[in-house]
């Protein structure tokens, strides 16, 4: 199927015009409140408390307003990529510092690694599922992160099991577990529900460079080896 798919960034005047489901979706910023002093106890580092702070003052500015609370992840240096397919919103994709994503606090495998940039979700409209619009906004955030030279992204992968409704399943934000590993992520802390997953960006480059080169050595063979026609005059 050509789908004719044109990536883009998503602005904070975009996000307050357009009507996607994620634009709405609080899941990431709705979780109960907790103490500044019992945090700011498990903080170990001047970088972790800087981070803490950022942390804070988000959460505190997305408790104001509700309907901005996408625009405040953005101001605040999210990442937002949506995919269209003639002039419809298909798909978005949602990634960041750690501390732009609240209920991170909640899951078991917390904390993640503050060096890395973390993929919280991704959504794709029924239509347009199982046709390769998750993998290119993924890999759209991988060459954006790779030229800022970004070492790694972080997710959470959600499993189905008996453990776990699957309409729950199906309407849970978090990207499932399978499509994480099947696009080079692996495990990096492990949960029965909600393991914690890793993809290292330098592999990437390695691997992309290594391709080119092995292009580049088939071309060379494959020109020393044609034969050379001389025409008679």
């Amino acid at each position: 199927m050509d789908l004719n798919l044109i990536i883009k960034d998503l602005s904070c005047e975009q996000l307050g015009k357009i009507e996607f489901k994620c634009i709405e979706c609080s899941y990431w910023f709705d979780w109960e409140k907790t103490s500044f002093l019992k945090e700011l106890s498990k903080v170990q580092s001047i970088r972790e408390f800087s981070s803490f702070l950022k942390g804070r003052l988000f959460e505190e500015g997305t408790r104001k307003d509700k309907r901005k609370e996408i625009i405040s992840f953005k101001e605040h240096g999210g990442r937002i990529k949506a995919a269209f397919v003639r002039g419809k919103c298909a798909g978005i994709i949602l990634a960041g510092n750690y501390y732009l994503f609240p209920k991170l606090k909640t899951f078991n495998i917390f904390p993640p690694d503050f060096d890395s940039v973390f993929l919280g979700c991704i959504y794709v409209i029924s239509e347009y599922r199982g046709i390769g619009v998750a993998k290119r906004l993924l890999v759209e955030i991988e060459k954006d992160l790779i030229k800022e030279k970004v070492r790694s992204i972080e997710s959470i992968g959600k499993r189905l099991n008996d453990g776990i409704d699957e309409e729950e399943y199906e309407n849970s934000p978090l990207i499932p577990f399978k499509f994480l590993i099947k696009n080079g992520f692996y495990l990096k802390k492990n949960d029965p529900f909600f393991p914690l997953l890793r993809l290292d960006l330098k592999s990437i480059v390695s691997d992309f460079a290594e391709s080119k080169t092995l292009l580049g050595k088939m071309a060379l063979k494959k020109e020393a080896r044609s034969p050379v026609i001389i025409k008679n005059r």
